[in-house]
């Protein structure tokens, strides 16, 4: 049956119009006398025969109204029986799976965030470690290390040596104070500092000996 309002082909039983909508204000014809009956009837009022059978999809060819169950072609943009839109079970599909993507989307913004504090966890680590070891190594440190040398081995060592500065006679390492260069203060200090390192006493002697001379 054609529309009188967009002129498009519909089926014969059609009460409304698959592309417009409009009424088409159809009268069902009846398969058994051929007679017409009004659009809303369910049994033909001439032979009693049965106008609207039980009807089954084409699968890939139709689709059915939510409103009314009646199946349209798969263009139908509204149902042939009720003149329901059909299209919003297009747009039903659409929001759901719009919603499908915002979910994910806030799930990998969640994993993003996730990752990025962990970095900064690690991060913040490794820092804390080098400035432990830096620390470890500070003057400060390495002054206390000195403080805790045994003095009964800087002894031991610069009884072996006289003073290397040329200047107060060649006195005795173990009993000279002088602050020259090459002083007895200086050969001290790197005593203590090799003994702080770890350094034997015969170790430390033969640095000493190798750096100043003036072994005994």
């Amino acid at each position: 049956m054609k529309c009188n309002q967009c002129e498009v082909e519909n089926p014969k039983q059609s009460k409304f119009c698959r592309k417009c909508g409009t009424t088409l204000g159809v009268r069902l014809p009846c398969a058994q006398c051929g007679f017409e009956n009004p659009e809303d009837s369910i049994f033909c009022t001439q032979c009693g025969e049965r106008l609207t059978g039980s009807q089954k999809s084409v699968k890939g060819t139709q689709r059915k109204c939510r409103n009314c169950g009646h199946f349209n072609e798969l263009d139908t943009l509204f149902c042939i029986s009720c003149g329901e839109e059909m299209i919003k079970t297009t747009k039903e599909n659409r929001k759901r799976s719009s919603d499908g993507s915002s979910y994910k989307a806030i799930a990998l913004v969640i994993g993003l965030v996730l990752l990025l504090g962990l970095f900064v966890k690690l991060g913040i680590g490794l820092f804390k470690e080098e400035r432990s070891s830096e620390l470890s190594s500070s003057p400060a440190s390495i002054s206390t290390s000195l403080k805790n040398v045994d003095e009964a081995k800087v002894i031991a060592v610069a009884k072996n040596f006289k003073c290397a500065c040329g200047g107060c006679g060649e006195l005795p390492l173990e009993t000279c104070n002088c602050d020259m260069p090459k002083g007895a203060v200086e050969e001290k200090k790197f005593i203590r500092e090799k003994l702080a390192e770890g350094f034997t006493v015969e170790q430390v002697i033969e640095l000493l000996d190798k750096k100043y001379g003036h072994r005994i």
